[in-house]
């Protein structure tokens, strides 16, 4: 009799975020700014940085809604979604972060805004 060995497969589990958004009332996307490129910090020091969110919508029609941080380092930290005093289409964040000496080379942050 011929026996054949069957080697359980090994799983991992996957995991998917969909959000399904409405058909936007603009067609205007918000910007992020003032990050467009790298910024350069050192291991140890504390940096404070604003984030902020322009509205190129009539404020009207649409409104920032959110700013979310979907990928971000270890220690990182934002405040809540705060509207600008002094430029109604403009809202902003303050992230925190003091990066340890782990943490040298390159660091990802991703964050996505949303308007309604």
């Amino acid at each position: 009799m011929n026996t054949t060995s069957i080697t359980p497969m090994s799983s991992v589990p996957v995991q998917f975020l969909i959000y399904v958004t409405p058909t936007p009332s603009c067609s205007d996307a918000p910007v992020i700014l003032p990050l467009t490129g790298c910024l350069q910090v050192t291991a140890g020091v504390l940096i404070t940085v604003n984030i902020s969110v322009l509205n190129l919508c009539d404020p009207n029609i649409a409104q920032i809604t959110n700013m979310i941080t979907t990928q971000s380092s270890t220690g990182m930290t934002m405040s809540s979604l705060q509207k600008s005093t002094t430029n109604s289409s403009i809202f902003y964040r303050t992230l925190t972060w003091t990066p340890q000496i782990n943490q040298l080379g390159d660091n990802q942050l991703c964050i996505i805004a949303y308007t309604k």
